[in-house]
Formats: C-alpha cells, sequence, structure tokens
C-alpha cells in the first residue's frame, strides 16, 4: 500500500520552520521529503547542482545522478526552489552546517523516526508505482485460435516459438 505520511510530516515541519524563520532548516527538510537523497549528500549541495527546479546532483555513493525509476533525474516544487535560491545569498553553498547538526535537530523534534526514513517511503513508493504500473500493462498471450469450419467453432491451441 502507498503511504506518504511521512511526507506529509514533511511538509508540517518545512512550514513550520518557514514560520519561525528557520530558512536553512526548511529548504533540508524539503529537499529529505520531496527527493530519496543521502543526507550527506543533501548537506553538501550547492546551488550550481540546481538547474531550475531539476536537481543534478551526483551521488557521493555510487557516483552517479540521483533519478527515478526511469532515469529521469528529480524535480522539486517551486516554493523549495525559491527557498533554496534565497539561503545564504550570494553563497553557493546551500547548507552551512555539517549533517550531524541536522540529525540533531530533527530527532529533538521527530523522535519516533529517522531522515533517511524520508527516502525510505519515497524508494518504496515508486517501486509500488511502477509495480502496479506493470500488471495493468500485463497482457497474457493468447492461448488459442478461433476458426469456423462447417459453421462449427473449431478452438486451435497457438505454439509458442522458443
Amino acid at each position: 500500500m502507498i503511504s506518504y505520511e511521512k511526507a506529509k510530516m514533511g511538509k508540517r515541519m518545512m512550514k513550520q520552520f518557514i514560520a519561525e524563520g528557520e530558512l536553512e532548516k526548511a529548504a533540508f527538510i524539503g529537499l529529505m521529503y520531496q527527493m530519496p537523497i543521502r543526507t550527506g549528500d543533501a548537506v553538501t549541495l550547492r546551488k550550481s547542482d540546481l538547474d531550475g527546479r531539476t536537481v543534478l546532483k551526483a551521488s557521493s555513493k555510487y557516483g552517479k545522478l540521483y533519478t527515478n525509476w526511469h532515469g529521469n533525474p528529480y524535480w522539486i516544487t517551486r516554493q523549495l526552489q525559491s527557498l533554496m535560491n534565497s539561503v545564504n545569498g550570494g553563497s553557493d553553498m546551500i547548507f552551512t552546517r555539517k549533517r550531524e547538526y541536522y540529525m540533531r535537530f530533527f530527532h529533538r523534534y521527530r523522535e519516533s523516526f529517522r531522515l533517511h526514513d524520508f527516502r525510505r517511503e519515497r524508494l518504496m513508493n515508486e517501486e509500488l508505482l511502477e509495480s502496479q504500473r506493470r500488471k495493468k500493462q500485463f497482457k497474457p498471450g493468447q492461448r488459442f485460435t478461433v476458426g469456423i469450419k462447417d459453421g462449427k467453432r473449431i478452438y486451435r491451441r497457438v505454439r509458442r516459438l522458443p
């Protein structure tokens, strides 16, 4: 079953941080719930890694771009894009603190799950959506052909070539 519980929680937290004036924290949480990025890669994200709303960040673990199931780079919302561009004015770096800082402050707000749970939920949902799409497209091969001979229906088994 597809669940967006953690993404909804992330959206609420992002709005809460914007209301409190904590724009860097809001941008970090927004990025974490909108795309399945590792926390270490999120912290090192630069404004030059953003091409409009497209995030062109390479994974530090595998060296490949973060892409969805179909191989397309992830997109972020316009709100998050403007928020990330406004954080830290003239600097190319979006986030100024270390990974551990974000892990600590998030744990203080929500003790029930970790930042990695955003990533896990997003990837599981993508996999479920893809499997549902494939099930809808699957059409079993025709096993019989129907012909009419002397006014009677004749069923013949279709032979499959190896």
